[in-house]
């Protein structure tokens, strides 16, 4: 359990701020359908808040215990106030608004003290702000929904129930859109994201999304002004003017057939004025029409609080008279807390509070455009709290508002993702197992997502490193099939989206790690670990391959070899920046040791011994030209070390050839390094390769090497560690004959020095 929490504590609680319109959804239904006021949406916010308290202290075992104990017995001395003083009447109404007010702070330092363990991508709360907008916008259209307030103003609310926190959660949300909208190049759905944004905040009826839509455009431009002026780009601060007010037109010609502009008239009407501007000529008149009668609440509240008792006014007044009937909120929530809380509540709400948010804006933050939005986040968190309320009152509004502060800090580790088919044998999956478990995992966590969560290589990864299975499915009718997948690849956008500090599609071929890859950070990486132009000898072929994977929208190309590279190349020479070469990672120390494990099968002390380690697939491997060379050459053995597609064939051929006791099968190997120290020689007749970790392997234990594909990287040139012969049969058999006659020296290399060089290249790609 503990190891799982561990594993998922950041999609635990993207999920349940996904689920958040739901469960405000189902509050509203429960408040206005069956007037239960103890509702579904407390007590899920309570449990999850519990869940979160529990991970801090035992599942991360961080010393929280002091502070939890403080807030505890605050609301003890709380309570004992209620039933003294007000003979415990609406004991459970008073132990709700403890419960709501004390919801901010507790969650707050809990998920500060964890905050490297979570990481929240924008995309989860842009999705929880649209999922919001379109359980309002719908209603609206058909017409249907509960009203934003009871008499007199319109305004519809779809099925919620408070305005006030949905109105919160929009606005503190606002900044995030931008973000979103910012990064995207689709204008469709922008524009429609657009028109429903602005359906829901007019047609609301409270001023304080618009108010906030207005803050938020106003610092956008100030933000984009600056950098045009910077970059002496004049045309374009023209451009920006002409669309604003183009924006501004269009909202005077809408705004009078809104709510917002007919809750405006309504109110001018009951307060008999002719205009806005006579507002400001009294005092009276600011205060109901632009604070709705708060100052008028403060002022009341702020008298029950003076003639209250020494013991009431150092823990709250609370909530109700002694008659059982409630004080009116004064809907401004530093002024709430203090009254309902007395000295000594407000003092432990804003100790925590200022404590972890100073912690928070001390660390440093480079401002590009995302951060800069997540500073206009804050301060309306901040704004909003003081004027309108609801915001660090409201366990609906206080969870997002945490995670926007959240964002600010910057993690200890990056976060590193690399996406693949399988952990199964074979070469791409054992290089990947080798670079991921020689990473640093002090400086990075790694995630790796799978096609398919399996594979030999499974519990050799580092147990550091997280796996996950983004499963493609293979569903037999075509709707139902990509449905399934189109909703696995959006969810995983939702969670992930350039939610990673770099991100890798590590298997060439696998089509689903290539959106995974893109999705999931900005700073990204293609892995080719072969020739594709012998794959693809077509031209269109070739072409249609990459740009199925969007291949020019990677930051970096990763090729295996040299000759990979410059085949690519001649293809796309507009990339050719992007292109770099890194061999392959291999455990030199680890396949020494794991090759002295004692096995069973021993090679035949008269013969000499080729050894193939990989995929059994004829239309790469060609593994009947090996089965040829035993039968066309006394005195040699072949074992073959994996598994694939086309077994069955080669066994067949080995049987019709009658060299069952020269040729062996000897299946998938976890480690096949015992076998190969009894190889004379390592072999592959491929018609095509990257630069496979085999080579490594083999020069790692002193093996020569025969092979039909030359390659070289820059450190690496396969011609001084072996032989490359001929594809051509009758010239292959003639040519091993040759080398079986040689006796070839080897050059020495020191791999695990260049290992190191070489991960210190690639943490500079993880850098960014």
């Amino acid at each position: 359990m503990t190891n799982f929490i561990k594993k998922n504590i950041s999609l635990i609680i993207a999920i349940f701020i996904l689920l958040s319109p739901i469960i405000d959804l189902l509050t509203g239904l429960c408040l206005h359908l069956f007037e239960i006021h103890f509702t579904i949406g407390i007590i899920l916010r309570v449990l999850f808040l519990l869940f979160i308290c529990y991970a801090t202290i035992f599942v991360y075992k961080k010393k929280l215990l002091l502070p939890y104990l403080a807030i505890g017995l605050y609301g003890i001395l709380y309570i004992v106030g209620i039933i003294m003083y007000k003979n415990g009447v609406g004991i459970i109404t008073e132990f709700q608004g403890l419960v709501k007010v004390f919801y901010f702070p507790v969650l707050f330092l809990s998920l500060y003290s964890i905050r490297d363990e979570i990481n929240i991508s924008k995309m989860t709360l842009f999705t929880t702000l649209f999922l919001y907008l379109i359980c309002i916008f719908v209603p609206i259209l058909l017409g249907i929904g509960y009203d934003t307030y009871e008499i007199t103003k319109a305004g519809t609310l779809g099925f919620y129930n408070s305005a006030n926190e949905i109105s919160g959660i929009i606005s503190i949300l606002t900044p995030i859109m931008f973000i979103i909208l910012f990064s995207s190049k689709s204008i469709i759905p922008k524009f429609l994201l657009g028109i429903m944004y602005l359906v829901v905040i007019l047609m609301m009826g409270t001023k304080t999304p618009l108010l906030t839509l207005g803050i938020t455009i106003v610092a956008i431009i100030l933000y984009l002004w600056k950098d045009y002026l910077i970059k002496k780009q004049y045309k374009k601060i023209i451009t920006s003017v002409i669309i604003l007010l183009i924006g501004i037109s269009a909202l005077i010609v809408i705004i009078p057939k809104t709510n917002f502009y007919k809750n405006i008239e309504t109110h001018l009407n009951y307060l008999k004025l002719d205009n806005v501007g006579e507002v400001f000529e009294d005092e009276e008149l600011v205060d109901h029409f632009i604070f709705s009668q708060r100052l008028t609440f403060l002022d009341r509240k702020a008298n029950l609080y003076h003639k209250a008792n020494t013991y009431q006014k150092l823990f709250g007044i609370g909530y109700l008279k002694s008659n059982g009937k409630p004080t009116k909120m004064i809907e401004m929530d530093y002024f709430d807390i203090f009254y309902n809380h007395g000295v000594i509540g407000f003092l432990l709400f804003f100790i925590i509070t200022i404590y972890v948010l100073w912690k928070v804006l001390k660390k440093e933050k480079t401002l590009n455009f995302d951060s800069y939005m997540l500073f206009i986040s804050l301060l309306l968190i901040i704004f909003l709290s003081f004027f309108t309320g609801h915001i660090i009152t409201a366990p609906a509004v206080s969870l997002i508002a945490i995670i926007l502060i959240l964002e600010f800090p910057k993690r200890k580790k990056k976060r590193l993702l690399f996406a693949s088919f399988s952990m199964d044998l074979g070469g791409i999956e054992k290089a990947l197992l080798n670079l991921v478990n020689r990473i640093d995992t002090e400086k990075y966590d790694v995630e790796i997502v799978l096609e398919e969560k399996k594979g030999v290589f499974l519990d050799k990864i580092n147990s550091n490193a997280i796996v996950r299975e983004c499963k493609v499915s293979n569903n037999k009718i075509v709707v139902l099939r990509k449905l399934i997948n189109v909703s696995r690849k959006l969810f995983f956008k939702v969670i992930n989206y350039h939610n990673y500090d770099f991100s890798c599609c590590y298997a060439t071929y696998s089509y689903s790690s290539s959106k995974l890859a893109l999705m999931a950070s900005t700073n990204t990486a293609f892995y080719v670990h072969n020739d594709y132009r012998t794959i693809y000898k077509n031209d269109t072929e070739f072409y249609q391959f990459f740009n199925s994977r969007e291949i020019g929208k990677y930051r970096n190309i990763i090729f295996v070899s040299n000759e990979n590279r410059e085949g690519f190349i001649e293809k796309y020479p507009a990339l050719k920046k992007k292109c770099k070469v890194f061999n392959n990672f291999i455990d030199t120390k680890e396949i020494i040791n794991q090759s002295k494990e004692n096995i069973k099968e021993k090679k035949n002390k008269n013969h000499t011994l080729f050894m193939f380690v990989g995929r059994l697939d004829d239309d790469a491997k060609k593994i009947s030209r090996q089965i040829n060379l035993v039968k066309e050459i006394e005195n040699v053995d072949l074992w073959i070390i994996g598994d694939g597609p086309d077994r069955k064939k080669y066994e067949k051929e080995v049987k019709d050839n009658k060299l069952e006791e020269r040729v062996k099968f000897m299946g998938k190997k976890a480690n096949p390094f015992p076998y190969m120290k009894q190889a004379d020689y390592i072999i592959l007749t491929s018609d095509y390769e990257g630069f496979p970790v085999t080579y490594l392997e083999a020069i790692t234990l002193h093996k020569d090497i025969i092979t039909t594909f030359p390659t070289s990287d820059d450190r690496v040139d396969i011609h001084q560690y072996g032989y490359v012969i001929s594809k051509e049969q009758e010239a292959m058999v003639k040519e091993v004959k040759n080398i079986l006659k040689e006796k070839h020296t080897k050059q020495e290399i020191d791999l695990e020095a260049g290992q190191v060089e070489r991960m210190k290249q690639l943490e500079k790609i993880f850098n960014g």
